[in-house]
């Protein structure tokens, strides 16, 4: 069994991933456990690596010390060889999604030989890189993966089923990225709400960092809060059939993260609606999701419902606990 858990990778605010990291060292220290949050530029070296859960991603290890008496959760793996010529456990943190082929990963969900950690966690016992893309493969296998969805970053503690009922503003902030892959999905959401006199504010994470706080907060006052998915081109070396996140099925953080702050759930993703049915108002068109769920906006036991449902099964307590199922 480990005796700490080390997060290795980006320092909260500098990159999308730090969230991530953000979410899996809130979630350890409150249940308990030893925690660090180390990265390439900031580490001890006089600091006892072994014996350790580690969490890393693949593009943010290169200082990351490899004891063989620890296990490796490394999101983006795309260097297997690394951690197991050091004869480390290594499992590789995967996108729960039915099909994805991208600048990292090329792998289809419905060929794998996979058990079920928890609802939403999936298990392969005997992974290997070739669901990597073709560039990162060396014909190495004999370790494992975890195919998970992200979560929301409240504990379940932190939310509270009376922020349904929060005082909505005339104006609708967007916490996330606006670029090539949904820029489409954007505008015409944003024409809808233009023809309806609300304002669209884009706070885009590439251009000025938005706190977790910040975000909650903008989230919670905007008039409604849908997560909207893109059609477009994810990666400079993929298409928009093999990377968008409406046809590989992705399953985005910020829809639990939206939801558990007190929002109606509302998504253009079949994903997201086979995922949560009743818990959130679909349409597949950007432009049809203020019409779609103006009859549900004061639907605050709906809302509520949702907030539990959340609370229950999809914040980063629960992903911890799916991955302690294979320790």
């Amino acid at each position: 069994m480990f005796k700490k858990v080390i997060i290795w990778g980006y320092p909260l605010y500098t990159h999308s991933h730090s969230f991530i990291h953000h979410g899996w060292v809130k979630a350890f220290k409150h249940l308990g456990y030893e925690t660090h949050w180390f990265h390439n530029e900031d580490f001890p070296t006089d600091f006892d690596y072994g014996d350790a859960l580690v969490i890393t991603e693949g593009y943010a290890d290169a200082q990351l010390p490899i004891e063989s008496s620890s296990s490796y959760f490394v999101h983006v793996c795309k260097n297997p060889g690394k951690y197991l010529d050091k004869g480390a456990r290594l499992i590789d943190l995967r996108f729960n999604l039915k099909k994805t082929k991208d600048f990292t990963y090329n792998y289809n969900i419905e060929n794998l030989a996979l058990t079920s950690l928890d609802s939403f966690t999936l298990y392969e016992k005997n992974a290997n890189d070739l669901a990597l893309s073709e560039k990162y493969r060396a014909g190495v296998a004999g370790y494992e993966a975890i195919y998970l969805m992200w979560a929301t970053d409240m504990l379940p503690e932190e939310i509270d089923l009376n922020d349904a009922f929060k005082k909505r503003s005339r104006e609708v902030h967007h916490v996330g990225s606006s670029w090539s892959a949904n820029s489409k999905e954007l505008q015409e959401f944003q024409y809808s709400l233009e023809q309806n006199g609300i304002e669209f504010i884009v706070h885009d994470p590439w251009k000025k960092i938005t706190t977790n706080e910040e975000a909650k907060l903008l989230v919670q006052k905007s008039y409604i809060a849908p997560d909207i998915r893109g059609s477009g081109v994810t990666s400079d070396d993929s298409t928009a059939e093999e990377s968008n996140h409406l046809t590989i099925g992705y399953i985005p953080c910020r829809t639990f993260k939206n939801i558990s702050y007190g929002q109606l759930g509302i998504t253009n993703s079949p994903a997201v609606k086979n995922l949560l049915d009743d818990y959130v108002v679909f349409s597949k068109e950007a432009g049809e999701l203020l019409y779609a769920a103006a009859p549900y906006l004061e639907d605050f036991e709906r809302i509520q419902s949702a907030m539990m449902y959340v609370k229950e099964n999809h914040t980063y307590i629960n992903r911890v606990n799916a991955l302690l199922g294979v320790l």
